[in-house]
């Protein structure tokens, strides 16, 4: 007869690994204060593999391979995906001038996503048209889903996309 492994008492490596996910998961901010709490007094009482298992089933699993996939997962949307949502309206300054758009305090447009550089883009009045040009950007800039690469002219209703944050450009 062979012994169930569910049914094996919990080793000290058993708890650590189960801990180590826990705490993985929660400094992730997959899991909440509460549930972690309630989760570590489910391992720490836990006396079979099962009981364990009740604990970290669902959780991502740890480890480096797991960080090298979350990172690759996270680089890809960040090179490849669309911004989504509803797009926050441009209005293009009534002044001709120079006016760069990021999230540094220093900038005349600010914009708090975290996507967005410090120093982003910028527009320009050129002869009555206003352009923008990305400022080396991380994550880039887009007019309605093409990648800038030089200075670009903008009209109302572009799709002005700077990282994940999109700008719908009005008048």
């Amino acid at each position: 007869m062979t012994a169930d492994p569910e049914q094996a008492r919990v080793s000290h490596r058993d708890r650590l690994r189960a801990v180590k996910a826990l705490r993985e998961s929660a400094r992730e901010g997959r899991l909440s204060d509460l549930t972690f709490m309630s989760r570590l007094r489910v391992v720490v009482d836990a006396r079979r593999r099962r009981d364990l298992q009740s604990a970290v089933s669902d959780l991502p699993p740890a480890g480096l391979w797991a960080r090298a996939e979350a990172a690759f997962q996270a680089w890809w949307e960040r090179t490849f995906a669309r911004p989504g949502g509803i797009p926050l309206d441009l209005r293009l300054p009534p002044a001709p001038g120079r006016y760069v758009i990021g999230r540094d305090y220093g900038c005349d447009l600010r914009l708090t996503d975290d996507s967005v550089s410090r120093r982003h883009a910028m527009l320009t009045s050129v002869d009555g048209q206003w352009m923008v040009v990305d400022l080396g950007s991380t994550n880039g800039t887009r007019i309605n889903g093409w990648r800038l690469q030089v200075q670009t002219p903008l009209r109302p209703g572009d799709v002005l996309d700077l990282g994940l944050q999109r700008l719908r450009v009005v008048g």
